[in-house]
């Protein structure tokens, strides 16, 4: 017979579940505030962990005042950058063709400032040896390492190079850079029997961007374009030029593209035996792209040419004379016959 008041009586929580149910609770408490810390544990210079709860850090924060004062580690560096070259009066002789590959020592020691050296002649010879593969003859290796001794001396060194006057270019590359004639559209001879390469075509310029950018790279201080622009003299009946060509559009347009390839710092000049724009498209405005004109004190009138150019082109120093004898003002380089 069943006791009377038992019968729903299931008995008392034992005492060990009512000390594990807070025991998990701190537990969870625990892991939480663990993984919590875990993103808060900052290193300092002595690499020691410290706790940095944002929570805490708040009210300091707030009580601190901005500083303005400068950080003496923030340096503000500024640099001026080179807008162009520097154009000087110059007063040289120019070497001989075969001058790198003799001992420079003399040169690089000696009182004048600036060295002027021919590099590419019109029959597409190189004096050095460039670093690309050159359609003429080339220059000893010997010839590179002495231009490379005056480039890295405090010489003022001047590259002249037959810029479009190149019989071996022009005979390789007959119909995609040879400047043609309208008979038979074969190369064009000019009156030393030399080939020209056409303005126009991309080749050409290309070939000539390439032969400037590698001095430039070899470290020479100005390109002086000899045999630039189409033939100033010569049979020009013969000569193939489309009609409509913009003899000096051309010439500009190829000038702003030289001067993309070379550094700010390296002049870009030009030099020329005859003033005459209607045949080489070398007008007054295109001769003032140039940092520098050299010219034939013999076939050019001096007077002539500056009293076209531009009214702020310095003929002190821009205007180069190419003479036997050092006149008694101005910028002059002494040339042989």
């Amino acid at each position: 017979m069943a006791t009377k008041g038992y019968n729903s009586y299931h008995g008392r929580t034992p005492l060990w579940k009512k000390i594990l149910i807070p025991i998990l609770v701190l537990l969870l408490l625990a892991g939480g505030a663990f993984l919590y810390c875990q993103n808060h544990l900052v290193y300092d210079e002595n690499g020691k962990v410290h706790l940095d709860l944002p929570f805490l850090n708040k009210k300091d924060d707030q009580t601190k005042t901005p500083d303005d004062s400068p950080n003496p580690d923030d340096v503000d560096f500024t640099r001026d950058e080179p807008q162009g070259p520097t154009i000087e009066v110059i007063h040289a002789t120019a070497q001989p063709d075969s001058a790198l590959e003799q001992d420079v020592t003399a040169l690089i020691s000696g009182s004048d400032k600036t060295v002027v050296l021919t590099l590419k002649l019109p029959d597409g010879t190189f004096t050095y040896q460039p670093s690309f593969q050159a359609s003429g003859t080339v220059g000893s290796t010997v010839s590179t390492e002495n231009l490379k001794k005056l480039t890295a001396s405090d010489k003022h060194v001047i590259a002249r190079i037959s810029a479009l006057g190149d019989t071996t270019y022009a005979n390789n590359h007959v119909d995609e850079a040879g400047l043609l004639r309208t008979w038979d559209e074969w190369l064009w001879y000019d009156y030393s029997s030399q080939c020209w390469l056409d303005p126009t075509k991309a080749p050409a310029q290309a070939y000539l961007k390439q032969v400037c950018k590698d001095l430039a790279d070899l470290g020479v201080d100005e390109i002086v374009l000899d045999n630039f622009g189409w033939p100033a003299v010569g049979n020009m009946d013969a000569m193939l030029v489309p009609d409509g060509t913009d003899k000096p559009a051309v010439l500009t347009s190829l000038i702003a593209a030289l001067r993309e390839t070379l550094p700010k710092t390296t002049a870009l000049s030009v030099s020329i035996e005859k003033n005459a724009p209607e045949n080489s498209g070398l007008t007054p405005a295109v001769l003032a792209l140039f940092d520098r004109i050299y010219a034939d004190s013999e076939t050019v009138d001096l007077a002539a040419l500056t009293a076209t150019l531009p009214a702020d082109f310095n003929a002190e120093t821009r205007l180069v004379q190419l003479t036997q004898t050092p006149p008694a003002t101005g910028s002059y380089v002494i040339v042989s016959d």
